[in-house]
């Protein structure tokens, strides 16, 4: 696995226009690896003013369109990637780590059937709190266990948009978490961190990243 990070040039009409449509975003990811069915996650990321785009994938990515597009081409170091496999490797069951997750928190209705899918229809959880309550459901199956006053949702957002010209309307709901979580079940915590959690993972969702919290 490898992760990588590129910086976005906010200033771009096209970067705007990107950063309020994940569609286009996914398709730019999708355009730097040379196989489409391998496993990809993805996340906009806010530091100190900067925007950033992190990549989690299967396969070392090239980033050169994206640069084009929506990065800085005159930075000769326009991204950078890393070998994954050594965090997974130093994961030891009963650690703590700082934590971001971007998801999109949802909820399905079983007494209301989707007509399109025969399934339960899906509701968006709104409010800060019914936001903090799904993720605190969520950690047990995902091999991490949280504390309610170490961890919030620190920013939300909806998101309204079309897959591509005159296609699907897409309405999507995001949270951003951060704060501390310990691994508890360290086979479904790495497993956790290379699949995702919740839905919406081809609109920047589901990618959990850590930072240590040592020193």
């Amino acid at each position: 696995m490898y992760l990588s990070r590129l910086k976005l040039d906010q200033k771009q009409r096209e970067t705007l226009r990107a950063l309020s449509s994940p569609h286009i975003l996914h398709g730019a990811v999708e355009q730097s690896f040379a196989s489409r069915d391998k496993r990809k996650l993805w996340r906009i990321d806010w530091l100190n003013g900067a925007c950033y785009l992190l990549v989690l994938s299967e396969e070392m990515p090239d980033f050169s369109h994206v640069v084009n597009q929506f990065g800085y081409p005159s930075d000769d170091k326009s991204w950078e990637t890393k070998d994954y496999s050594y965090l997974l490797s130093r994961l030891q069951e009963g650690e703590e780590w700082h934590f971001r997750l971007r998801a999109n928190p949802t909820r399905s209705s079983f007494k209301e059937k989707d007509s399109a899918r025969g399934r339960g229809k899906v509701y968006a959880h709104v409010t800060q709190e019914q936001q903090r309550k799904w993720l605190l459901v969520k950690a047990d199956s995902c091999g991490f266990t949280l504390k309610k006053d170490e961890f919030d949702a620190v920013h939300t957002q909806w998101f309204r948009f079309s897959k591509g010209t005159g296609g699907k309307e897409v309405t999507l709901r995001t949270a951003t978490f951060e704060g501390k979580l310990t691994i508890s079940n360290l086979e479904g915590f790495r497993q956790t961190l290379q699949s995702g959690i919740g839905r919406g993972k081809a609109y920047g969702c589901g990618l959990l990243t850590l930072a240590s919290q040592r020193g």
